[in-house]
């Protein structure tokens, strides 16, 4: 494969003025490509733990004390969002103590990664919140 400096003896000039917009361009496409599909997942585990927290509530006994079986249920889920948001923060800090670009780059794939845990994490924890307070309504209307 040719170089970049014989590819661009052969680039008309009005064409190399725009290659860095075009290739900016293909990055974003790419990010935003990234973008849509995990927040594509975070939708869909929301979904699910609504519907798991609705299910808890409605089949919880109702002689318990609803608020007590709520955070006890929801204090471990925001633990582990926590957790994997402080995972997130302490390896974005090494990014730029990184010598090579190969090695900045790796270090962001991990705090890419420990973020995308976070988020995924967060959305599963406000699912079943949000299906746990639509249970407990269910529940209260019925009586």
């Amino acid at each position: 494969m040719p170089d970049r400096e014989d590819m661009s003896e052969e680039i008309p000039e009005f064409v190399k003025k725009y290659v860095p917009g075009v290739m900016r361009g293909l990055s974003w496409a790419k990010y935003s490509k990234e973008k849509d599909k995990g927040t594509t997942l975070k939708s869909k585990a929301f979904q699910d733990a609504r519907n798991e927290g609705f299910e808890a509530a409605v089949n919880s006994p109702s002689e318990l004390d609803s608020d007590e079986l709520f955070k006890e249920a929801t204090k471990n889920m925001w633990t582990l969002t926590k957790e994997f948001t402080e995972e997130a923060k302490n390896i974005s800090k090494q990014i730029n103590s990184q010598k090579t670009k190969e090695e900045r780059q790796e270090v962001l794939d991990s705090a890419k990664e420990a973020a995308r845990k976070a988020g995924l994490q967060g959305a599963i924890a406000a699912g079943w919140e949000k299906g746990w307070k639509e249970g407990i309504d269910s529940n209260n209307k019925s009586d």
